[in-house]
């Protein structure tokens, strides 16, 4: 079973990949895959450098995306794998690539501190976190719609885990 787990920036992604791994399932973070995604301009389809964004006007033109064929390449290598992460601008192209989808979810409030204080650069910034705060509003429907298991990870860390390994396992 292939499993996505994803969220916008600050859900927790990462944190639960991590601790998935402690309790022995086979889970990959999208960041840690090098040159698994980037940033790039929407016009050139150029890959563009990343530094702390200050305007929300630079994410009209840009957008993150997955490197579709690393991303089948680790698929292939795996017939159960827990993969996490989030690439906005090929959401919809990956999805069709897992049996099922965790979407990831908290308040804004919630989120964006997160992003404050984890040592990820992205979300230092109030433009990176508006922009975070826009892109849930159209990023979790869209999901819900398309079958995402919605799952709240405002409360204990544990708790969040063992529901996800309750979707994952009776899957």
């Amino acid at each position: 079973m292939k499993i996505l787990i994803t969220g916008v920036s600050g859900t927790g992604k990462s944190t639960i990949s991590k601790a998935l791994k402690e309790r022995g399932i086979i889970s990959i973070d999208f960041s840690d895959v090098h040159g698994m995604c980037c940033w790039k301009d929407l016009t050139t389809k150029e890959k563009v450098q990343y530094s702390p964004i200050e305007s929300l006007d630079w994410f009209n033109n840009k957008n993150f995306f997955c490197d579709l064929n690393k991303l089948k390449e680790i698929l292939d290598q795996h017939k159960n794998i827990v993969m996490t992460g989030v690439a906005g601008g090929s959401t919809m192209e990956y999805l069709p690539l897992f049996d099922k989808v965790i979407l990831l979810q908290c308040s804004p409030e919630i989120f964006t501190h997160r992003m404050k204080t984890r040592i990820p650069i992205y979300g230092k910034t109030k433009a990176e976190q508006e922009n975070a705060i826009n892109w849930q509003k159209e990023f979790d429907p869209l999901l819900i719609s398309q079958g995402a298991i919605p799952i709240n990870t405002e409360g204990n860390l544990d708790d969040v885990i063992n529901k996800i390994i309750q979707v994952v396992t009776t899957i």
